[in-house]
């Protein structure tokens, strides 16, 4: 029974933090500041592509997806169709890299449901579960960043 329960606690904290981050102001999101800026050893993104990210990334299912098409008004498409999308895109890095990781943190509630190894296993299955979508957003926000100041500097010129 109480990896019932488990199971159901992970289900409601993915729930209400994907809810709670479709309403948070995206005006308290600063990209160039912690925790979202790249740390020195991430080299921009860098470091991901030599874990190859780029062969892991498209293969990893994406509830967005879906979400985005079910409920247009809760989650903007990912597809960068303009220019001034590119703004929203990284907006949007940052909310999936504060959810994922808050839901990953959130995870290790079941070690006080489901007492034991087995809370453990199930809250550190959780955490590598989502660190490879976090890696993703810290691994695309710079990429868009630098983007959007190349844009910028040739509207400028």
């Amino acid at each position: 029974m109480q990896i019932f329960y488990s199971v159901l606690y992970i289900l409601s904290v993915s729930i209400v933090v994907f809810l709670l981050g479709r309403v948070f102001p995206r005006r308290w999101l600063h990209e160039q500041a912690f925790p979202f800026k790249s740390f020195g050893f991430e080299k921009n993104g860098a470091i991901y592509q030599k874990l190859g990210i780029m062969k892991w990334k498209t293969k990893m299912p994406d509830a967005s997806l879906i979400i985005s098409r079910l409920f247009p008004k809760w989650m903007p498409k990912k597809r960068l169709e303009n220019e001034e999308k590119i703004p929203i895109l990284i907006k949007e890095t940052c909310v999936a890299e504060m959810t994922h990781s808050a839901v990953s943190l959130l995870g290790f509630g079941c070690v006080f449901i489901w007492k034991g190894i087995g809370g453990w296993i199930l809250s550190l299955g959780f955490l590598i579960l989502n660190l490879p979508f976090i890696l993703m957003q810290r691994f695309n926000r710079p990429r868009l960043i630098m983007a959007a100041q190349m844009l910028a500097r040739r509207k400028k010129a």
